[in-house]
Formats: C-alpha cells, structure tokens, sequence
C-alpha cells in the first residue's frame, strides 16, 4: 500500500512538474522544474531500500557480536575495516549513499533555482514580462 501511494505521489509530481515546464511563463516553468526535479529526488530515494526499520548506518559493532551501542569498530587484528564486515557476519542496514546523493542533488537543485530566478527577475526587469512568445517577439 505505502509503495502504490508512493509511486502514485512520484507520479503526480511527474505531471505537475512537466506541466508547468510546458507553460508560457517563466516563473511557471522554473517552478515547475523544481518540482520535477522533486519527483526524480523522491524516486531516487524510494528506489534505495526503504522498509522503516534498517538505518543507514551500521548499529552493531559489525563483527558479529551483540550491538555494543558503537557504529562500527575496526579490528586490524583480523584484518576487517569498517565498514566493510567478514563474510560471516550479517549486519542490517541501508546504503546511505542514495541520501547523500539526494541531499547533494536538493543543494545543487536550490541553488540552480535561486540562480534562474534571478535571471527570470532580471529579464522581467528588462523587458516588463516574463511571457516567452513575447519575449521571442521583442526579441525580433
């Protein structure tokens, strides 16, 4: 059920996001580029693996034992580096690779849209409208 909601939120964001970005207006198109790109950062996440109860670091002490409260310890001795874990231990958690490359797209997206924002107010200081067809026409 959470995954068909899920899929069904990405998919609205999809629209919302590609109809806006067809739109005349520029501030409509920005607009809906952020939430395009919104719905490829909740796609992104929901495709790493999300059940509610692993975390995307390692608990236990990764070296078979009982949890210890640590994140991880490294045991030269065995030859064992974090977080890497001898094969016979079974440690649950999730890759936070896929968070930190959303939370690395969301900064980038923020800092494009302050960007193209800016430039949408300049061309509407310049011009007096941010309609494309009539920028297009001023333009000649």
């Amino acid at each position: 059920m959470n995954n068909t909601l899920l899929t069904l939120t990405i998919a609205l964001l999809f629209g919302i996001g590609t109809f806006l970005m067809l739109r005349r207006d520029i501030i409509k198109v920005i607009i809906g580029l952020s939430v395009l790109s919104h719905a490829v950062n909740l796609l992104i996440v929901s495709t790493g693996l999300f059940d509610g109860t692993k975390v995307p670091i390692i608990t236990g002490d990764g070296h078979g034992g009982e949890a210890s409260g640590t994140i991880f310890n490294d045991n030269l001795v065995d030859g064992v580096l974090a977080p890497v874990v001898s094969a016979s231990t079974h440690v649950d958690f999730v890759d936070p690779l896929v968070q930190a490359l959303v939370l690395t797209a969301i900064v980038i997206s923020l800092a494009t849209t302050a960007f193209i924002l800016i430039l949408a107010y300049r061309i509407y200081e310049e011009y007096g409208t941010t309609d494309i067809r009539e920028l297009r026409r001023l333009w000649g």
